[in-house]
């Protein structure tokens, strides 16, 4: 399991692509994750759209996201077994303090971005 603090939280759809990123730093993060989903008809499924990338990997990979959990302190990514080796870990947690106002709006954003994120897919998104 990797862990960091994340200061920063971004959500945001920009040419057609739903981003979600969080990371130590809003300009220049040692330690981040960023997920992302592209709705496109060459995609086979919902989960090939949905990609992440973090600080540990070399590129984005698709369909690699087993189950993200939602707390009010930490979000936790799970990746599958088999793209454990590539990511460096088995799960990133990104904590965050909620009684920060910023971060606190940025919470509300970043659960109905996640929310809109893994609709349809196979994920297993626990708030």
């Amino acid at each position: 399991m990797k862990k960091f603090l994340a200061s920063a939280i971004k959500c945001y759809k920009e040419d057609e692509v739903l981003t979600v990123a969080l990371g130590d730093d809003a300009e220049d993060p040692d330690n981040f994750l960023i997920i992302t989903r592209l709705d496109d008809e060459d995609n086979a499924s919902v989960d090939d759209g949905i990609g992440l990338l973090t600080d540990q990997a070399k590129y984005e990979k698709s369909g690699v996201i087993a189950k993200v959990i939602l707390r009010l302190n930490k979000l936790e990514i799970v990746v599958k077994p088999e793209f454990t080796e590539f990511y460096g870990c088995s799960s990133i947690v990104a904590e965050f303090l909620p009684n920060d106002n910023e971060l606190s709006i940025n919470y509300l954003s970043l659960k109905k971005a996640l929310h809109h994120m893994f609709s349809g897919s196979q994920v297993d998104f626990i708030v």
